[in-house]
């Protein structure tokens, strides 16, 4: 039997992005000095929605000046803060490095895994994963984030999806089975993130950047579990959502001229240029 296709719809997101202490900002829009941000923040004026939620949420704006062919360009963004709890939609990563994640085994499974990643001829790596903000859930706004990152930053980002799995491979043997037969999942359980330790990254003229980490604690108890466990309303929103995130993170893979064959060895050369 041929069967009938359903047409996939990718669902729009807002991009959440990091700045890791290059970017130069003043908490003050209109007024003050700029100064190196450390910090998640989210582009203000760009969706009339997620302004509402983000005033809803009490969220502070910010200005960040972007450096662009002619001059600077200073631009209003939502500033989340240094610290931030995301629900992560994606069944996990299924490699430890970027290489293996989109070695030609293993990247069609990388999306299905619902991780944006590629690694195209003459590109850096990039890496996105998508999910709900808990400050804008608990103000009642389920609207998808993409956290994106480029570079070195995608070894941060798998390492604290990593970290994250190791979570909820601990929250399977604390749940109640009788409630939650089923294995926990990436978006079940909240994954904080923040500012790690001071690095020096790029070879020759470095650059000192400070990478974002998992906040998870290296012992979990049922304690610390409720604490970050999901409302209802983020897993209906996952169950949901799931299918349009396989399709977006298949796209996002074939946008570019090859997804792999890129050795290890360039991946981790990386120029003082390389740092954002």
């Amino acid at each position: 039997m041929i069967g009938r296709n359903k047409v996939r719809v990718v669902q729009e997101s807002a991009t959440l992005q990091y700045a890791n202490g290059k970017s130069m900002a003043r908490m003050t829009p209109g007024s003050g000095r700029f100064t190196p941000l450390v910090g998640f923040h989210v582009e203000a004026g760009k969706d009339s929605d997620l302004d509402m939620a983000m005033q809803a949420a009490k969220v502070a704006q910010i200005e960040i000046k972007h450096q662009r062919p002619g001059g600077a360009e200073i631009i209003r963004h939502w500033h989340i803060g240094e610290r931030i709890a995301f629900y992560p939609v994606t069944s996990g990563p299924i490699a430890a490095t970027v290489a293996a994640s989109l070695s030609e085994r293993n990247v069609q499974a990388t999306a299905e895994a619902g991780l944006g990643m590629r690694w195209g001829s003459g590109e850096r790596s990039k890496m996105a994963a998508r999910g709900y903000l808990d400050v804008l859930v608990r103000a009642g706004h389920l609207r998808l984030f993409q956290l994106s990152v480029r570079s070195r930053m995608t070894d941060v980002l798998l390492n604290a999806l990593l970290d994250h799995g190791r979570v909820c491979e601990a929250a399977d043997h604390l749940v109640d089975r009788s409630k939650h037969p089923d294995v926990v999942n990436f978006h079940e359980i909240a994954l904080p993130l923040g500012p790690g330790n001071e690095e020096e990254w790029g070879k020759g003229d470095t650059a000192t950047v400070v990478p974002f980490m998992s906040l998870h604690p290296a012992t979990i108890d049922n304690e610390y579990l409720r604490g970050v466990w999901r409302p209802d309303t983020v897993h209906a929103a996952a169950l949901r959502d799931w299918e349009s995130i396989q399709a977006w993170a298949t796209e996002y893979a074939s946008q570019s001229e090859e997804t792999y064959q890129r050795p290890v060895e360039e991946y981790h050369s990386n120029g003082s240029d390389d740092v954002l």
